[in-house]
This record gives structure tokens, C-alpha cells and sequence, in this order.
């Protein structure tokens, strides 16, 4: 049993979850059919959303390296996960997240987050950034580092009270680095951003995996 709780165990390749206020949702990692819905999903940003992901203003469309970097990932060494609404079929989608494992340290990886704007503050962006901690964790990778535009103030604030820690600045952005957690207990205490970190680590252990999912 000891043993046992030492192993953090795999995610399901796909899942349904409740966001914190009812909304059912699937989670799985971005596949190449998923293409025409991050198109979508890209076009609906807002000027704010695609600033805070360094992206030019005019950008209205992902370039098909973009593209491409997303629905060819090997869930290893480039991992994307990706929630779409269940009762709202026809969106293109919640959010994704991503990790990519830097080249020179196998350990540690590049982390990026995007949440639709109406989705913003609804819980989708804890579910997904705890899907890439357990993937990452898996796959040997113990430190995350999050580029963060300077002013945006709630989200460095959020990743610090994760237990983030400042590790540098350059050309008015933020470089934080978090360590990845591989379960709930890991996850430092004492404030409620943290708090609903780990319990959304517990109710992951008891996900079901989907036979099906679109």
C-alpha cells in the first residue's frame, strides 16, 4: 500500500469533469481532428487574451506552425490537453494547455495556458494545468516555468500562492517557476488558490476513462 501511494497515477485519455459551476465538460489531450476548432477557438480571443500569449494584436489566425505544434504532440516530451463544453457541442472549445520539455534540461518544461474568455474564472484552468502536472511528473519532468506579461499582476499572483517563485525578467515579462506536483498533498497550503489546486488533484484520482469521446 505504501508503495502504492508513492506512484502518481495516469491520467485517462479521456474524462468527463464538473467545472466549479456545474458546466460538464470533456477533457483529453488536442488531436489532430481538433484543427479546425483551435481555428475557431483562435478567432474568438480577445485582443487582451492573444496579448497576455505574446501574440501581435492583428494576429486574428494560427499560422500552420502553430497549428501544427498542437495537434502533433507526443504526450511526452510535448504534452496538450484540451476541454470542450458537453452541453455546447458546437463551440470549438474551453481552453488548452501545454507543456514542452526544454532542450539542454530534461527536467523542466515551458508551460502555456489559454482559456476562453467566457470561460475565464469558471475552474477549466485548474483541471487542465493539473492534467499537465501529472503527465509531466510521469514523464520525468519536475519544473515548470510560465512567461507572464509584468502587469499582468492576478496571474503571477495566482502562480505564486501555488507556490510559484519569481526566477527573472526581461522585455517587460515575468519568468515564474513552479514545481510540478504529483499529488495533492504536494501542493503547498494556506491559501484558497492553492486549496482548490489540490482538491481538483483529488478528484482527478477518481476520474472515469471514456470509451468514446469526440
Amino acid at each position: 500500500m505504501f508503495l502504492k501511494s508513492l506512484v502518481t497515477p495516469a491520467l485517462p485519455s479521456a474524462f468527463h469533469y464538473t467545472l466549479d459551476d456545474h458546466t460538464p465538460i470533456l477533457v483529453r489531450p488536442v488531436q489532430p481532428q481538433d484543427a479546425s476548432r483551435l481555428r475557431e477557438g483562435f478567432r474568438s480571443l480577445s485582443t487582451l487574451a492573444r496579448r497576455r500569449r505574446f501574440m501581435p494584436e492583428d494576429q486574428t489566425e494560427l499560422d500552420e506552425e502553430q497549428l501544427r505544434m498542437l495537434v502533433s504532440s507526443d504526450q511526452i516530451n510535448n504534452a496538450v490537453w484540451g476541454a470542450a463544453n458537453l452541453e455546447k457541442p458546437d463551440e470549438p472549445g474551453i481552453g488548452i494547455a501545454r507543456y514542452t520539455r526544454i532542450n539542454g534540461d530534461p527536467q523542466a518544461a515551458d508551460v502555456a495556458i489559454v482559456i476562453a474568455d467566457d470561460y475565464q474564472g469558471r475552474g477549466a484552468g485548474f483541471v487542465l494545468q493539473a492534467c499537465l502536472h501529472i503527465s509531466a511528473w510521469n514523464n520525468g519532468i519536475h519544473r515548470f516555468y510560465y512567461d507572464v506579461l509584468s502587469d499582468n499582476d492576478r496571474i503571477i499572483k495566482h502562480l505564486k500562492l501555488m507556490g510559484g517563485r519569481h526566477a527573472g525578467r526581461a522585455d517587460n515579462i515575468d519568468r515564474i517557476e513552479l514545481p510540478v506536483y504529483r499529488r495533492a498533498w504536494d501542493v503547498p497550503g494556506g491559501n484558497d488558490i492553492s486549496r482548490r489546486f489540490a482538491e481538483v488533484f483529488k478528484r482527478l484520482q477518481s476520474v472515469e476513462a471514456l470509451r468514446d469521446a469526440a
